[in-house]
């Protein structure tokens, strides 16, 4: 039974609230760290398990499309049979499918284990927030949910730098074996299955309001239909029987469960939480900035890896920056908004993202690092503006014994985006690629490899000795890079627009 008395305003939850906050926020980093660490180990992959880039797509995005599309009825469990067990069950299977990955030794075995440490992630990531919204007291839940945003930002920074460091090799690992990047997320999420274990208290919604799994059902398949048309339709083709019938499959189903949860009399998302202003806002401002974010963490490794020649652990530290940045600014968001307001404070931070956005669309393979250092900066303080207003704002709207689902509300947009934006920016990238690299004089198996991306152009161009082909495969991949964040810049501005509009008519 849940005590009467709220997890605040017990002593012994009150007195160790901020040492708890720590062990949410670990749990937090684990699982966002999963999705932009696994950058930095991709050339490492494409070489070991001779994968080309759909495969590398897919090893990203499986994780992405299995967390968000369990996301809602893992909060919706979680608030009914308890977060911290809820929290329990998804870091061991986040351990499991992290084990998978330490032993699999093709692409689709990776793809497999990366799809089980999803399912694991999505009872994690709801759970931390909705523990926090319950521990701490009104008066510091926003400084606390605005901590937690900013090491969710933060954790997209430090992933590549963790993966860059053990794959430089040290005492236990070879060097540049992938399979560490799955090692330390074995050991991290045991380690914090004992803390929650432990330390961490029982919640969960006292109303004991049944769940929905036709809604669950819907809402995974839908999801899921859209992403693999959106990550297929470049390899495809957008007329493609198999893209047109996801994205069909996606519009049916996505369409049947807002239907459902319309009419159902125990809805796992209920719609009328759309109807608070903020809660809309908040959802809008999430998808949108963590659309550019992940896509630019995809991209971003690539480009110091191939294009500049970093070590995996140097394009990690290149990343710093923008961690740094994201950790110090978010606890600060919170002052900002009581002074300015919501709306005007996260359309200075879309103005932010998009300035670091022009400037990354104007690099060169030979441009400063202190230039890209600007970049990052501005690029984290915005999302340090944007995104932790915006899950305060999601989090206040909803009541407290539903924080699991307005949790997994706020993490199903963080995820929709962040596997969008890899997904579109890495389109742009692929086809701008393809379509202007000259592979004229090559052997038709070489020009094949060469022209499907830069990691197969450097390895054409390493086998025969061909400094300029590399060089100039470097070249054409750095100018999609600019398309790519040319277009996050826009995308920024015309959210940052909406987000300043919708203030004004509030």
């Amino acid at each position: 039974m849940t005590s009467a008395i709220p997890l605040h305003e017990q002593p012994e939850i009150f007195h160790r609230r901020w040492f708890l906050l720590g062990v949410m926020c670990l749990s937090l980093t684990m699982v966002v760290m999963s999705v932009s660490g696994i950058n930095v180990a991709l050339p490492s992959m494409q070489q070991s398990l001779d994968a080309n880039g759909t495969d590398l797509q897919w090893i990203v995005d499986s994780y992405a499309i299995v967390f968000a599309g369990l996301l809602l009825t893992a909060g919706a469990i979680g608030d009914r049979f308890g977060r911290k067990l809820a929290l329990m069950s998804g870091l061991a299977v986040f351990a499991f499918g992290s084990l998978l990955g330490v032993v699999a030794d093709t692409s689709n075995m990776v793809i497999i284990a990366r799809a089980v440490s999803g399912i694991g992630a999505a009872f994690v990531m709801p759970a931390t927030l909705s523990l926090i919204s319950s521990i701490f007291p009104p008066i510091e839940r926003s400084k606390a949910i605005a901590i937690w945003a900013g090491f969710a930002g933060a954790g997209g920074a430090l992933g590549p730098l963790v993966v860059g460091f053990l794959l430089t090799g040290w005492w236990v690992f070879p060097s540049f074996w992938w399979g560490s990047a799955f090692v330390v997320n074995v050991i991290t999420s045991l380690a914090v299955l004992v803390a929650v274990a432990v330390w961490a208290p029982r919640s969960r919604d006292d109303a004991s309001t049944p769940l929905d799994p036709i809604g669950a059902a819907l809402s995974l398949v839908g999801l899921a239909s859209l992403l693999y048309g959106i990550i297929e339709g470049p390899e495809q083709g957008w007329g493609d029987g198999m893209v047109v019938g996801a994205f069909a499959v996606a519009v049916v189903t996505l369409t049947a469960f807002v239907a459902w949860e319309l009419r159902t009399e125990h809805p796992m998302l209920p719609m009328k939480f759309f109807q608070n202003r903020s809660f809309s806002t908040g959802s809008g401002v999430i998808t949108f900035g963590f659309m550019v974010m992940f896509g630019f963490f995809f991209l971003m490794t690539q480009y110091f890896q191939f294009v500049r020649g970093y070590s995996p652990l140097r394009a990690g530290v290149a990343t710093l920056p923008f961690a740094v940045t994201m950790i110090a600014v978010s606890p600060r968001s919170a002052a900002l908004v009581e002074r300015f307001g919501m709306n005007k404070v996260i359309a200075g931070g879309f103005t932010s993202i998009s300035l670091g956005f022009v400037v990354l669309a104007t690099i060169a393979p030979s441009t400063s690092y202190l230039v890209i250092v600007v970049a990052l900066v501005l690029l984290a303080a915005g999302m340090a503006s944007t995104i932790a207003p915006a899950t305060g704002a999601i989090m206040s709207s909803v009541p407290m014994n539903k924080a699991g689902v307005g949790s997994a509300v706020n993490d199903t947009t963080r995820e929709m985006g962040g596997a969008l934006g890899i997904a579109i920016l890495g389109s742009i990238v692929t086809s701008s690629y393809r379509g202007s690299f000259d592979t004229t004089g090559l052997p038709p198996e070489a020009a094949e490899l060469a022209g499907e991306s830069i990691g197969g152009a450097i390895r054409v161009g390493r086998s025969i000795g061909d400094v300029e082909l590399v060089q100039r495969a470097g070249v054409v991949f750095t100018d999609a890079v600019n398309l790519a964040f040319g277009t996050s810049a826009v995308i920024a501005v015309i959210a940052g627009s909406l987000v300043l509009l919708a203030g004004r008519r509030s």
